[in-house]
């Protein structure tokens, strides 16, 4: 009985002696493990965050551009919560003829916008109908590719150069960021104001003044597949008004 105890122990070292030197049990378990940061759980229960096609999740790879870029589209593809509906003015309020004035201008603009992206939908589709006619080096089976196109042709974020496999670094990625938020054109501005070749005091300035400023943590070095999962979670949470 004490020899079968003996052994059972000896063999049991020898399992964690193993196990430690080769790491491969913990290395199983940090892969399979639930992240820790709710943030990220919350895009993956709205299906924002997948896994790759081994599936994990591998937030600490750096993203590619091509990745950060499907992150936001998903992200903007989501229902956007208004601070404040119109209501219907009472009888006799003074600012009842300029909120309708409002709401029939901004419902022209919504349908001139969507003419505007038709036709510019149309125009792409003809110019690219053949899978390697295809812009960004990819293919139309490509999984990147729609969501580039919707960035391209709806949101402005990316042009005909974007490189979708280039790795992506922090500043790039809260540039984009603010770009999505409706921004891009404030950095750009302050870039040329601000002499600001990097862009980097650009982007701190343009994210104090619209409450961004937890972000600039990741500029000047590489954004990983976390990080650009929490970057997006911002913008999720400008858009509905969530923390």
């Amino acid at each position: 009985m004490r020899t079968c105890a003996r052994c059972g122990i000896v063999l049991l070292v020898a399992f964690v002696l193993i196990v430690d030197c080769t790491g491969g049990v913990r290395v199983e378990a940090a892969e399979n493990a639930l992240p820790s940061d709710a943030r990220i759980q919350r895009l993956l229960d709205l299906h924002l965050v997948l896994g790759t096609p081994d599936g994990e999740l591998h937030l600490d790879r750096q993203v590619t551009d091509g990745e950060f870029v499907v992150l936001l589209e998903r992200v903007l593809q989501q229902p956007q919560l208004t601070l404040q509906r119109l209501g219907t003015p009472s009888a006799g309020d003074e600012a009842a003829a300029w909120i309708r004035a409002y709401a029939w201008t901004r419902g022209a603009w919504d349908r001139v916008l969507h003419v505007r992206k038709e036709i510019r939908n149309v125009w792409f589709g003809l110019r690219y109908r053949r899978a390697e006619g295809s812009p960004w080096g990819i293919g139309r089976d490509n999984w990147l590719f729609t969501s580039l196109r919707d960035a391209y042709l709806d949101d402005g974020l990316i042009d005909l150069s974007f490189q979708p496999m280039k790795l992506m670094s922090g500043s790039e990625g809260i540039n984009m960021l603010l770009t999505a938020a409706g921004f891009g054109g404030e950095v750009a501005a302050m870039k040329i104001q601000m002499k600001d070749r990097v862009g980097d005091v650009a982007l701190r300035v343009v994210c104090r003044q619209h409450g961004f400023d937890n972000v600039m943590e990741y500029a000047g070095k590489p954004l990983t597949r976390e990080d650009a999962g929490l970057l997006v979670w911002r913008l999720l949470a400008e858009r509905t008004n969530s923390d």
